[in-house]
């Protein structure tokens, strides 16, 4: 009866997982057309209503559902098969004989030698045949050591007694850098196994024991992987700086370099608990007193539990309302069109390449990022055009870039939606210090209602 509970209780989440899988595709699907209805009905160059929430995290959770979905009907065919054999055992029929061949053969397909500490590393693949045995020599495994585990659970450590030299930023590639974290997590993985074997004692019990000592060594670690390599990336951005182009290149690859830096910790520390938990089995219990046991009754095969009639998909549908409906009218945000008049400033700061620089920007103001600049407009009661000419004028700004000295603004001239011209404007003395006014005037006879960036460009 206890696995006849448990098989309804899976039951009952897998339907429920299916059904908000299937809420989750009908938001991402309302989202997406209530999205391209209001693009469709937006004049050319205006605005329309773009709901990212409901089209990004709609899939997403859906994805999630269903693999939760996945995951309860294997253990459901799990209880499935445990009832069968054990009814198929009641009547005297044996499953030894085929189990066990399967699962030699699929240990013989997967699985590779798994040397504990103190043992010689053999070949890479490299197997123990049926007559194979230790030298008596070697030291003696911790307890419940597995000598096979998968090919990507072997633990290859790297040498962290002192700092590591991985070469110049450039070099380092994404891969090389998740090798060399992985690694590391593989060594400190490596120490806790040496220290249960010198214990005699599950490496998991030891682990257990050392969770401060084990965050201390991640720390470590980290300082070890990342301390020079980032130096030396900082380095190379100053040292670029010169050309625009490998500045770029530098920037993003010591983005990349932060990035693995900030996540290594958890995964440092999933690494460690995947490897020593592939390594060897958990430590044995002492078992439960046994209760008074009843008469044994002939197994039965299994039978799944009747549906019982209720309001679930009711109150289903109604949340798959809500949801679409806060959707529609709360995740929904306005998306700019093409066209940037004067009077409503720039759009919003793009990432920088400094985020200090870029959060002193957003503090200051509508700030946009054109290429290496970056530019806002000024308000119309501080400048004041020529006569019978249409004109406006925006700060231009490089903080993260000292190469360009002069430069030119460029915009397009509208009217009701339309380009009717483009008009420019040229500023000298740029420093990374401060701003510069451009004034940008179109030529006699335009009239505009509305202007926008086409391009800032260097003119060294």
């Amino acid at each position: 009866m206890g696995d006849l509970g448990n098989v309804a209780e899976l039951e009952r989440a897998a339907r429920r997982f299916a059904v908000w899988a299937w809420i989750h595709v009908g938001i991402a699907v309302v989202g997406g057309l209530v999205t391209l209805a209001s693009y469709n009905a937006a004049s050319a160059g205006g605005s329309y209503v773009a709901f990212k929430g409901a089209i990004v995290l709609g899939p997403i959770f859906a994805i999630i559902n269903a693999v939760r979905y996945f995951r309860t009907r294997s253990k459901i065919d799990a209880f499935k098969t445990a009832a069968w054999s054990s009814s198929t055992a009641a009547h005297g029929v044996s499953t030894q004989a085929t189990a066990r061949p399967a699962a030699a053969g699929s240990q013989q397909r997967l699985q590779v030698f798994n040397p504990p500490p103190g043992w010689p590393r053999p070949a890479e693949g490299w197997r123990p045949g049926p007559d194979w045995r230790p030298d008596p020599s070697w030291p003696a495994r911790p307890q419940g050591w597995n000598l096979l585990v998968d090919p990507e659970l072997i633990m290859t450590p790297v040498d962290l007694s002192g700092e590591l030299h991985l070469g110049p930023p450039a070099a380092v590639s994404k891969k090389r850098l998740n090798e060399v974290c992985e690694g590391a997590a593989d060594a400190i993985a490596w120490h806790v196994c040496t220290i249960a074997a010198a214990r005699n004692e599950n490496p998991l019990t030891t682990v257990g024991h050392a969770r401060e000592h084990v965050r201390t060594a991640v720390e470590k670690a980290k300082e070890r992987i990342f301390a020079k390599l980032l130096a030396d990336a900082n380095s190379w951005v100053q040292e670029s700086q010169g050309s625009l182009h490998q500045w770029e290149a530098a920037l993003q690859h010591t983005r990349m370099i932060m990035e693995k830096r900030e996540v290594f910790d958890v995964r440092a520390h999933k690494r460690i608990n995947t490897v020593i938990s592939a390594a060897v089995s958990p430590p044995l219990r002492p078992p439960a007193p046994s209760p008074t046991r009843q008469p044994t009754q002939p197994a039965t095969a299994y039978n799944p539990p009747r549906k019982k009639e209720g309001y679930g998909g009711l109150i289903a549908v109604i949340a798959a309302l809500v949801v679409i409906g806060v959707g529609i009218f709360a995740i929904g945000v306005s998306q700019p069109g093409s066209l940037t008049s004067a009077s409503d400033a720039a759009a919003t700061v793009a990432p920088g390449a400094d985020p200090a620089v870029v959060k002193e920007l957003e503090r200051q103001g509508d700030w946009a990022q054109n290429g290496s600049f970056y530019l806002k407009w000024v308000a119309h009661d501080q400048y004041t055009c020529t006569t019978g000419a249409a004109c406006t004028e925006v700060w231009l700004w490089t903080p993260l870039y000292a190469g360009c000295k002069s430069a030119e603004a460029m915009v397009d001239l509208l009217q009701k939606g339309k380009t009717i011209g483009t008009a420019s404007g040229t500023v000298s003395n740029l420093t990374k210090d401060s701003p510069k006014r451009v004034h940008i005037e179109a030529r006699s006879g335009l009239n505009p209602d509305q202007v926008q960036i086409n391009h800032v460009i260097c003119k060294n």
